[in-house]
């Protein structure tokens, strides 16, 4: 009996020890691309073809349950599975469970579509980002970017449908997940992302009761190599795609045809060798037939001697043709740089503080100079004063005349002709009318005037058109810039008086500052443009604090180190409304007024000449109104005060050059407080 029993004991440890274990294998239900169910129902994913290769490596089988993730995670802690899918490893689940070797690192990325300006990860400012709620990946975004906005989504498949559709733009994702759906949906080719902004390694994990289930698993895991991995992973995602499937068709094809083409040349080649043989040959027999006409040619040579004295009178008659196109050649070349020197002249007076006048007394100064007996030149063009015609008329070189006649000339009816002669016979005080042409000065969409001149010998019809059409283009151009001019004035005197709006102690600042950063950039000797820009930069340099609440703003006292924070956000708010709006000269130099001389401003702590010159001049001035102006947080001190505050303090927050000519400016009177 003994000995039965022992029996049955041996064979029932045999079975146990020898016999295919089969494991509970718990995961979340949905975690593409490790584990998820096909349109048929089927579990697949990375997951599963890891564990259909350990089955083959250490010869166990695998039960898998799929649950919600929290579900899951209590089955292994109470021991109820064998093991769970891939989780992160960290402090708290140390305590609670084994851990097998690192599968894998998993990368958290922020993608962007390959069209947008995207090279860091400051610029996801101007981007709203799609996330999936709770995700912690959130944060360290944040930590790299406060600026950032975030559109949540419930779960992937909302996010990756927003993205198809094209309503978003940019999302944060982990690298294997991210590949998987972009390669599912055929739009991986248009989408880089930026670098990881976490590095993470996977791992399965198994009770801690079960330490010879992860041994016997890690054992496993060392069988797998790095191409069995490659091979697992590359169904699911894709490292490299740079064209989507119909290119690399249409590639094939063009492969194809190129082949066939090369074939053809080919054939074709060997055609045209064959017949080239045949042409040589037919050449030889031409020329020993060339050669017996050879003795008929030396006997043609006698006449031709005699033809000789023939053609030295045609070369007469040519030298005397050649005479005549030099001469004509000659009147191109002085009109082709005439109209050089006109090029060159209208792209340098384009600005909008040229005036029309100076342009068309310069171009008609230099054509009448080119052209060959021209008595006069001169237009005719549409006043800005309504009912009134403006002549400009040059009768020489140095002699011009600019008159607003109070009459309207219809430029297109069939009298204008007649109404030129008659003006310009006024203006020259005798009758005008040999060879006076008209040429209309227009553009596709309007018409300006007329071109007139007089002259006995000029230039053909087209440079004549091409003329007008130069002072058309001008015109046109004119036009347009001081319409772009009027436009930036406006925008930038709503963009004053919306923060004047927003924050009352602003009233009048912005105009001071303005004005004293005007005065004090013409006192330097700086330039016109300079100047003006200087002014409009002062008129809008604190527009950004409409994004700083109003309580912190007209707040009573000391801010907190977080209010201060958020005053600090306005340079750059700034910079950003005036980049939008088309005017990045200004931007530059708003963004940097709040630096200091030292290095110690905000919002980029440049030093010195770093700072470029106009902020150091708006940074003065600045500092100078708000010294001298009530606040919510402190009296205005009298302007002997400031001066002392601006003289202690140069060198260190405001450039010493600019300080001493502000306060020179000061005690001169020239600036008034």
């Amino acid at each position: 009996m003994k000995i039965r029993c022992f029996t049955v004991l041996l064979i029932f440890i045999f079975v146990t020890v020898f016999a295919t274990q089969t494991l509970i294998f718990v995961s979340g239900d949905f975690y593409p691309p490790f584990i998820f169910k096909d349109e048929k129902g089927n579990i697949v994913g990375i997951s599963v073809d890891i564990l259909h290769l350990l089955e083959k490596k250490i010869d166990v089988k695998f039960e898998i349950k799929l649950l919600p993730f929290s579900q899951a995670l209590e089955k292994l802690e109470r021991s109820e599975a064998d093991m769970i899918n891939f989780i992160f490893k960290t402090p708290q689940r140390e305590q609670l469970f084994l851990f097998s070797d690192p599968i894998f690192n998993i990368e958290s990325r922020v993608y962007f579509r390959k069209n947008l300006n995207i090279k860091n990860f400051s610029d996801l400012s101007r981007y709203v980002v799609g996330v999936v709620e709770k995700d912690a990946n959130e944060q360290l975004l944040r930590r790299k970017v406060s600026s950032v906005s975030f559109k949540y989504f419930k779960n992937m498949e909302e996010l990756m449908y927003a993205i198809r559709e094209n309503q978003i733009d940019v999302f944060l994702m982990e690298n294997l997940t991210a590949q998987y759906y972009l390669v599912k949906y055929d739009i991986f080719h248009l989408f880089t992302s930026l670098e990881p902004i976490s590095i993470q390694q996977i791992y399965f994990a198994f009770p801690k009761s079960k330490p010879q289930i992860a041994e016997l698993i890690n054992s496993g895991l060392a069988k797998i190599s790095d191409s069995d991995l490659e091979n697992i992973i590359s169904p699911f995602v894709r490292t490299t795609r740079l064209l989507p499937d119909w290119a690399w068709y249409v590639i094939f094809i063009a492969i194809a045809c190129i082949i066939g083409v090369f074939g053809v040349l080919i054939v074709v080649n060997r055609y045209l060798s064959k017949q080239i043989r045949k042409r040589t040959e037919e050449l030889q027999k031409r020329n020993e037939e060339l050669l017996s006409a050879n003795e008929e040619l030396d006997a043609l040579n006698q006449e031709l001697k005699a033809s000789f004295q023939e053609l030295e009178s045609l070369n007469e008659e040519l030298q005397q043709t050649n005479k005549i196109l030099q001469e004509k050649s000659e009147q191109v070349l002085k009109f082709q740089n005439a109209f050089l020197e006109l090029l060159d002249i209208s792209s340098k007076m384009t600005y909008e503080s040229i005036q029309e006048k100076d342009f068309l007394f310069t171009l008609l100064k230099t054509f009448k100079n080119y052209a060959d007996n021209l008595r006069h030149v001169g237009v005719a063009l549409k006043s800005s004063e309504f009912g009134k015609t403006l002549i400009v008329l040059c009768k020489d070189s140095d002699d011009f005349v600019i008159e607003r006649i109070s009459e309207l000339i219809d430029f297109q009816s069939e009298s204008v002709h007649e109404s030129i002669l008659n003006v310009v016979s006024r203006m020259c005080g005798k009758d005008i009318v040999e060879n006076c042409s008209i040429h209309v000065i227009k553009t596709s969409s309007e018409v300006y005037g007329v071109l007139f001149y007089d002259s006995g010998k000029i230039a053909s019809e087209v440079n004549m058109e091409k003329l007008s059409s130069l002072i058309a283009t001008f015109l046109s151009l004119r036009s347009y810039v001081r319409e772009q001019g009027i436009f930036h004035r406006r925008l930038l005197t709503v963009m004053t008086k919306a923060l004047e709006y927003y924050d009352f102690y602003t009233k009048g600042h912005s105009e001071n500052v303005a004005n004293y950063a005007a005065k004090l950039a013409e006192n330097l000797s700086l330039g016109k443009e300079i100047v003006r820009k200087l002014y409009w930069a002062g008129l809008v340099h604190d527009v950004g604090k409409i994004f700083v609440p109003q309580q912190i703003l007209n707040k009573d006292g000391f801010l907190t180190p977080e209010e201060y924070e958020r005053v600090k956000i306005h340079p750059v708010k700034s910079y950003e409304l005036l980049v939008a709006a088309g005017l990045g000269d200004l931007a530059k130099i708003v963004r940097h007024h709040h630096e200091r001389y030292d290095g110690e401003g905000y919002p980029d702590g440049l030093t010195k000449e770093e700072i470029p010159l106009e902020s150091r001049i708006l940074c003065v001035v600045d500092s100078f109104d708000a010294m001298t102006t009530d606040r919510p947080y402190k009296k205005a001190l009298s302007v002997k005060e400031a001066k002392i505050e601006i003289e202690n303090c140069s060198g260190s927050q405001f450039d010493p050059d600019i300080a001493r000519k502000f306060i020179e400016l000061l005690d001169s009177g020239e600036i008034k407080r």
